[in-house]
């Protein structure tokens, strides 16, 4: 009933049909146009990652992409950290695994960074760690923390701490 009603209406007012047809057919021109925009935004941001990573390996030089947010390496990171931090255990066998292995945190892809940032905003979340893998087991681990400096060597760690973890807690050694 409503539909009839709605056609009948444009049927006697002409003049708003045809206007209507004419709006139609500019909003279709601006979706097709937006996704132009945002497909052309998306290949061009793109380019600006593989541009400040890739690029320069390979030309030995980087490409002026004249957008300011691409222009001086701001696609994901303005600056490299020259100090990064890992953290590994080692169980009773003695091989070397992630520490975010024995934390059950929904952060697939990005785990070790997603560790990495709780140690370096909650001071206790070593131990809070260490707490919930040892918790109504017997099981020993061995934490290492190797911290690297990048500007000296970026293959052997600058510092490295071992701490053991058990039943009766973290202990540094």
């Amino acid at each position: 009933m409503v539909a009839r009603r709605t056609r009948e209406r444009s049927i006697v007012r002409g003049r708003l049909t045809r206007r209507r047809e004419a709006l139609d057919a500019s909003i279709v021109d601006w979706t097709k146009a937006r996704r132009a925009f945002v497909t052309v935004w998306v290949l061009l941001g793109i380019a600006g990652a593989m541009d400040h990573t890739i690029a320069e390996k390979l030309f030995g030089t980087r490409v002026d992409l004249w957008l300011p947010h691409l222009q001086y390496g701001y696609v994901m990171f303005n600056k490299n950290p020259h100090d990064p931090t890992v953290y590994d255990y080692a169980g009773a066998d003695g091989v070397r695994h992630p520490l975010a292995e024995l934390v059950h945190t929904p952060a697939i892809g990005y785990a070790d960074a997603h560790l990495a940032v709780n140690v370096l905003l909650k001071a206790d979340y070593l131990k809070e760690i260490c707490y919930r893998a040892t918790r109504g087991s017997s099981a020993r681990y061995e934490f290492l923390i190797d911290h690297y400096d990048m500007d000296v060597d970026p293959r052997r760690p600058a510092e490295s701490l071992t701490m053991s973890c058990d039943a009766h807690g973290l202990v540094a050694r």
